[in-house]
């Protein structure tokens, strides 16, 4: 009742008097934590009990398998050469297959060239090895009747102007000059008309009917169809998994690797199978790489292809290396950077396990030691992971 009165004593003397009124805020607020204080509530701590995480595992199995090394390049034809003439004249005929991307096989008619002058000059090549034939056969004869007249009026030896060796040995000549002129006059004839050299394409035409041409000017590009190539460049890394020879030399039929092309056409992936026959002799010097080549055979042929394999096509390449027995594959993300792999016991306790690794592809890498068959691995990824962690796995 005392402190009752007390207080309200000095609420009226400071409402009395302003000046008292922040020592009485003051006050109030002291005593309000006061009483806080004195009756806080009392907390009752429980002990933290930790959960181990759930997590997915697999069990691991080894099994053989085979590298595939993976590259790019553009197919390009096997054999390709400018088409020239032998012989100089004028075009009187041009094939309908000799224009840019006609096809043609071996031995088609593609030019020809005006051949009176190449006639007139066999006919002359014919009446000039007639002559030197009879004159041959008539020193023949001469050169008999020489030697037949000397065995009867002398026993001594002859001498060859005589017996007419000199002009016998003449007439040989002449006859042997006569038939070259002869079989030269004859090709030259052939020659104007320019053939196909064997089963391809024209890439592009350089002439057409009534140009005048000479030997060597090149009247075409052309291509054969049945191989194409293509250039593909490999990693360094990758080298070792192609069973090769990395000299440039030609692989054995038997030894040489397939290798898968693909290519997407519209909304399909279309595919040619190969070989690889080559590597190159030499290392890019833009790249840095050494190339394989692949061969395709029949490239146009639609009983083999759905499509044909065209010059020009810029496609994929799946090249089948090397082949190991007793390797794991595992998910790639579960391969730390010091080759370190999580792996679990029967407990559900976490051990950090060291693994060799072989190689990766795409999502997946090749261990081929450090593992064993049903060892299992941890596959979730965790944000704190400790050697020897409980876990929980479903």
């Amino acid at each position: 009742m005392n402190l009752k009165r007390f207080f309200m004593n000095i609420l009226r003397t400071t409402i009395l008097n302003k000046r008292y009124i922040p020592f009485f805020i003051i006050l109030i607020g002291f005593i309000g934590l006061v009483v806080l204080i004195r009756f806080k509530p009392t907390v009752i701590g429980e002990e933290s009990k930790y959960v181990p995480p759930l997590v997915e595992t697999m069990k691991v199995e080894n099994r053989d398998v085979q590298i595939i090394v993976k590259s790019q390049g553009e197919v390009i034809p096997r054999t390709e050469i400018n088409l020239t003439s032998e012989v100089s004249g004028k075009i009187i005929w041009v094939s309908e297959n000799f224009s840019s991307g006609g096809t043609f096989t071996k031995g088609d008619t593609l030019i020809k060239l005006d051949s009176r002058d190449y006639e007139l000059a066999l006919v002359t090549a014919e009446s000039n090895l007639s002559q030197s034939k009879v004159a041959l056969q008539r020193e023949i004869a001469e050169s008999n009747i020489a030697k037949q007249e000397w065995d009867k009026v002398s026993d001594g030896e002859a001498s060859d102007l005589a017996l007419r060796k000199p002009q016998l040995a003449q007439a040989n000549a002449f006859f042997a000059a006569s038939e070259a002129t002869y079989e030269q006059a004859k090709r030259n004839l052939n020659r104007t008309s320019i053939l196909a050299p064997f089963d391809g394409r024209v890439r592009k035409k350089n002439t057409d009917l009534g140009a005048i041409i000479s030997p060597g000017i090149p009247l075409g590009m052309i291509y054969a169809t049945d191989y194409v190539e293509v250039r593909l460049p490999i990693a360094n890394v990758d080298l070792s998994f192609l069973d090769i020879p990395l000299d440039g030399t030609l692989i054995e039929l038997y030894k040489q690797p397939q290798v898968k092309l693909f290519s997407k056409i519209g909304n399909k992936t279309y595919e040619w199978t190969g070989k690889i026959i080559r590597s190159e002799a030499e290392i890019d010097p833009l790249s840095r790489m050494l190339s394989v080549v692949a061969r395709v055979s029949e490239p146009y042929d639609r009983s083999i292809n759905k499509i044909p394999l065209k010059v020009g096509l810029y496609v994929n390449a799946n090249i089948f290396g090397k082949k190991f027995k007793n390797v794991y594959v595992v998910p790639r993300h579960v391969i730390s950077n010091n080759n370190f792999i999580w792996t679990t016991n029967k407990e559900g306790i976490l051990f950090q396990q060291q693994v060799d690794v072989l190689r990766t592809e795409n999502d997946y890498a090749y261990i081929n030691s450090g593992l064993n068959s049903n060892d299992e691995i941890l596959i979730t990824k965790l944000g704190f992971i400790i050697n020897g962690m409980q876990i929980r796995t479903n």
